[in-house]
């Protein structure tokens, strides 16, 4: 279990997204989540490295936890900038810490904080929003202001949230992809059993790809997708529930 916990695998993701824009069929992204006590070294940026490249990393919340020094933190942040620009949101973890200094260091670091806003990125003439939502469970969720930056060019918009819970939330039809962890995929799933730890809801998005079919939104399917995480809480052990990162692969459905 120890093993398990300090290995580390990085999985390549294509997903086939309705509305995008042709000039960003084929961009990939690196998603990571949930490093809480676990660094991210030189080591496991060398590894990534030898993947295709990714244009942006999208970092998904408990990058520390209590305890956690924000120099070890920045450190892993600094390896993860080798990959490509950062963007976050924060976890339920990370609010449990001096999130102002924590704040203070990543935006000096040249971070971009997306908890409950959203960034337009264009590409040949044709634009994606990344829509940051803040963690749920913490109360920091505000849905209405993360898509009021996108509301007025609505077209196609991917969210980052620390927490699948967000898929309870009502999401503009324009939202097309989800990306989460916090799940940890479990962590620790016994046979048959499954995760020690998690109620229903998590149970049903575990991990990996769910199609998501709005009750709230007439007509409005999308994707969305549960990271194991990096590291671990509680306890420093994994068994059925590898830690990941991600390379996704962006592709215009046909």
């Amino acid at each position: 279990m120890k093993k398990e916990a300090s290995s580390f695998t990085v999985t390549e993701e294509e997903v086939y997204v309705s509305d995008l824009p042709h000039p960003w069929d084929g961009v990939r992204l690196f998603l990571i989540t949930d490093l809480h006590r676990r660094p991210f070294t030189a080591e496991h940026a060398s590894v990534v490295g030898r993947y295709p490249s990714a244009e942006l990393v999208l970092l998904g919340g408990d990058i520390m936890e209590q305890g956690v020094a924000i120099e070890q933190v920045m450190s892993s942040v600094e390896q993860l900038r080798k990959i490509a620009p950062i963007v976050m949101v924060h976890g339920n973890h990370d609010h449990k810490c001096n999130t102002a200094q924590l704040d203070t260091e990543l935006i000096k670091a040249g971070v971009q904080m997306l908890d409950n806003t959203a960034v337009r990125f264009e590409k040949d003439g044709e634009s994606i929003w990344l829509c940051g939502i803040g963690d749920s469970s913490s109360g920091y969720a505000n849905v209405h202001l993360a898509f009021t930056p996108s509301n007025s060019e609505a077209s196609c918009a991917i969210v980052l949230a620390h927490d699948p819970v967000v898929i309870r939330e009502k999401l503009p039809s324009y939202v097309k992809l989800v990306l989460t962890g916090h799940t940890h995929g479990g962590q620790i799933r016994l046979p048959i059993y499954g995760p020690l730890r998690l109620n229903d809801f998590y149970r049903r998005y575990l991990s990996g790809w769910y199609e998501i079919n709005a009750t709230d939104v007439p007509n409005h399917v999308y994707q969305l997708f549960v990271s194991n995480g990096f590291g671990t809480s509680h306890v420093p052990l994994r068994w059925n529930a590898k830690p990941q990162c991600h390379f996704i692969t962006l592709r215009r459905s046909p």
